[in-house]
């Protein structure tokens, strides 16, 4: 198993919910063990349960239920990708064709279901009750976030809160419950278990942040997804955000009228690429995104120095110099 470098603090605990993972997808329903396989099979650093298992580290949680809830965050978010790409019609996912695109949207949406069920369960066994709690509140979240932002196609007029409500629902609220939910395990003190909770919060905020900007500034084959995928959707994001601020009114209408195309052409795609990045959109986003990474930081002042802590930085500090 190839590990993402800040972890290799926690090789041996990683490897461990690794193998837990292929064990807990065993099921007698052939299409769950191809489906569910493919997309947990299909890359990723791990990024959900290595936060998990930090946290409870840092705290010295039981590693016999530590492993377990971390192992099922990964679940958790492989179920929201299995929804997300077929609520967004994707073909590729990490770079290679998305399973709803391989196994159907029948299959993908059912085996989304399934791991999330899996998930609660776990957590239910080995997280106890406020693991639990913390956790099915996530997934309301997550699934709140996603409506919101469908909600919002297309409108130029979003506002910054409105935008950072849907990116804390999507992508940020998962984090945060890992670095929560670790502590929890690990029986934290109050101050503790909230600057975890933070910490995850504000690398969600960073990790969006440049994710958005990615859509702007990239290719596919550095992003594993077509280029301009977000603008093909009429999706609102930072860069674009930031731009409308400084936009005339006639700017904003043919921003408006391309959003709201169906299918829009590649030539009005990049009109509204170059629009987010001469109004300095995506440079704005970048520079956002660092400012979370610094709360980040600063949200784990509660924890001495340590190798665990390191590791947590080294997390933050690639989310803003990732090229993929």
């Amino acid at each position: 198993m190839k590990i993402f470098k800040p972890f290799e603090v926690i090789r041996s605990e990683l490897e461990k919910a690794e193998n837990y993972s292929k064990e807990l997808i065993s099921s007698g329903v052939e299409l769950v063990l191809k489906a569910g396989g493919y997309i947990l099979d299909s890359g990723g650093k791990r990024v959900r349960p290595g936060l998990t298992i930090i946290a409870g580290k840092l705290l010295n949680a039981p590693e016999d239920r530590l492993i377990p809830v971390a192992t099922v965050m990964e679940y958790m978010h492989t179920a929201t990708l299995l929804h997300d790409d077929i609520v967004d019609g994707a073909k590729l996912r990490r770079g290679k064709p998305s399973a709803n695109e391989v196994f159907g949207n029948d299959v993908a949406v059912l085996v989304g279901d399934y791991m999330f069920a899996k998930a609660i369960y776990i957590l239910a066994v080995y997280g106890g009750s406020e693991v639990l709690k913390t956790a099915a509140k996530t997934v309301q979240d997550m699934a709140e976030g996603e409506l919101l932002q469908l909600e919002k196609i297309g409108n130029v007029n979003l506002t910054e809160e409105e935008y950072f409500d849907i990116i804390y629902r999507k992508t940020a609220s998962l984090l945060a419950t890992c670095c929560e939910c670790g502590a929890i395990v690990g029986n934290a003190e109050k101050e503790q278990r909230e600057a975890l909770r933070k910490y995850g919060e504000y690398i969600g905020y960073a990790f969006q942040l440049i994710d958005d900007a990615f859509d702007y500034t990239s290719d596919e084959k550095t992003i594993g997804k077509p280029a301009g995928n977000d603008i093909r959707e009429g999706k609102v994001t930072y860069p674009l955000l930031y731009a409308l601020k400084h936009a005339s009114e006639r700017e904003k209408e043919e921003i408006s009228e391309i959003l709201t195309t169906t299918e829009p052409t590649q030539e009005q795609i990049e009109f509204v690429r170059q629009f987010a990045l001469e109004k300095g959109g995506v440079k704005e986003t970048i520079n956002l995104a660092e400012s979370y990474i610094n709360k980040a930081k600063e949200a784990l002042s509660v924890f001495q120095d340590s190798p665990l802590k390191s590791s947590l930085y080294e997390i933050a500090d690639f989310i803003v110099k990732r090229s993929c």
